[in-house]
């Protein structure tokens, strides 16, 4: 009996023992889903927003921003910690690789690119960030619009019915505008929270907007900060 309880005991150490292993070969190893946290070039902090990275057992690669996979390849890491990332639709990378120290989820990749020390920063996630660009999408009801600090919400929007209509491809509709309808296309900045508009026709205006997403409601600044939109999220398009 009391050799079955030895059986028993060690059995269960083993496993422990087993389990512990695990964790730490996946705490301290590259495969896995990584967000890039920060990047530095320099002096100069370049992260770019919702930046991620997947590595894969067999050695490919794939990484995007938010929603979108943008790049896919292969990765290679020798035995003196050098990192080099190959991406197949991408252009060549001819910068030493990266040197890479991974502990406990968090990972630092460091070279010199043109003179310069570039660190990046990442911890490792289980799932894909969405970034200010996925959640801006969708229909808003304008609530109010004020520029230099006078509310103009009564004479541009009399009927309280405008609303903006961000869609995936890009696309953005204005509707109930006091002369009909806007369309064009619109981008979100790659490292910071900006909105860039330009419409569709003979007359094309850009327009540049820093925007914050709270809830359900959405603030677009336009970068001469005299002009101040705030909207509503919701789901039926107004007559």
């Amino acid at each position: 009996m009391k050799q079955n309880y030895f059986l028993v005991f060690v059995t269960i150490l083993c496993l422990m023992l087993a389990s512990c292993k695990k964790n730490v070969n996946k705490e301290n190893t590259i495969i896995g889903l990584w967000i890039v946290e920060k990047v530095m070039v320099g002096k100069n902090k370049m992260t770019p927003i919702a930046r991620w990275m997947q590595f894969n057992k067999d050695s490919t690669q794939t990484s995007g921003n938010g929603w979108l996979k943008h790049s896919y390849g292969t990765w290679n890491l020798n035995d003196k910690n050098q990192l080099r990332i190959t991406n197949s639709n991408g252009l060549s990378d001819e910068a030493d690789p990266f040197l890479i120290d991974v502990k406990k989820g968090k990972m630092i990749w460091q070279r010199n690119e043109e003179g310069q020390n570039v660190q990046v920063h990442l911890t490792r996630v289980e799932e894909k960030p969405a970034s200010p660009g996925n959640e801006i999408l969708g229909l808003w009801k304008l609530e109010s619009f004020t520029v230099s600090g006078k509310d103009i919400s009564n004479t541009a929007n009399p009927k309280n019915n405008q609303t903006l209509y961000l869609s995936w491809d890009n696309v953005f509709r204005e509707h109930n505008l006091l002369k009909g309808r806007r369309v064009g296309i619109y981008k979100i900045h790659g490292h910071r929270p900006e909105l860039q508009m330009v419409n569709y026709g003979k007359n094309p205006v850009f327009s540049f907007w820093d925007f914050s997403i709270t809830k359900n409601k959405l603030k677009l600044i336009s970068k001469d900060t005299k002009t101040i939109k705030i909207y509503r999220r919701i789901y039926k398009f107004l007559q």
